[in-house]
């Protein structure tokens, strides 16, 4: 009891020296052997919210519609890690329930929260300037903290993934892939994404720079 008491010290230590930022999200990592050793310094990732470049831009309106309905399906998986790649007709859209903070070798634009779930955009020298023209970083900051606790009963959660892709041409978000807590749903009518036929601004973010997905 003592040893768990110890640990929720450190942790409130580190949640109030860095109470400044606006969203806090403590990952949870669990085990039951009393002789692990708490790290000597906190585990931790910062950074910042993101949203659309434009209210109107479809793409990113779409793409929140399909992540809402995909964290309400889920259940457990609180931190995603989410890909969107320019891929001849449209954008290809990759999502995995994943511990960021288990990977140092993966940079990330920044997290795009979806209700009380968090969208972290992978980003490389790939989808930079994909990234840019559809979303920019906020003003709000977001620190994922690694959380330690000692239990005698471990509790996971099975994961979800999502792979679908977005078609520039006929405005359509198709999921082709949807798996949640490890059952596979793919194919479920009420997991397809199409736009609501509202037409399209002649600024979509799409024009700005055709030749990203040639």
């Amino acid at each position: 009891m003592k040893r768990i008491f110890l640990i929720y010290l450190m942790l409130l230590t580190v949640i109030a020296v860095d109470a400044g930022d606006k969203i806090t999200v403590s990952l949870v990592k669990q085990y039951s052997d009393s002789t692990f050793e708490l790290p000597k310094k906190s585990v931790e990732k910062k950074m910042k919210c993101v949203k659309a470049v434009k209210d109107d831009y479809l793409f990113p309106k779409m793409l929140k519609d399909t992540l809402n309905k995909f964290q309400t399906d889920d259940h457990g998986n609180r931190v995603f890690t989410m890909l969107l790649t320019g891929s001849g007709k449209g954008i290809k859209i990759t999502v995995k329930a994943e511990d960021i903070l288990d990977n140092d070798s993966i940079s990330y634009f920044g997290d795009f929260v979806v209700d009380r779930k968090h969208f972290v955009m992978i980003q490389n020298e790939d989808n930079a300037e994909l990234l840019k023209i559809f979303f920019k970083k906020t003003g709000d900051t977001v620190l994922f903290q690694r959380l330690f606790v000692l239990t005698d009963n471990i509790v996971t959660y099975l994961p979800s993934s999502l792979d679908a892709f977005y078609n520039e041409y006929d405005k359509k978000l198709l999921v082709r892939e949807y798996i949640i807590n490890g059952e596979n749903l793919t194919g479920q009518k009420d997991v397809i994404v199409t736009n609501n036929d509202k037409e399209v601004d002649d600024d979509d973010a799409f024009k700005l720079d055709v030749e990203l997905f040639e």
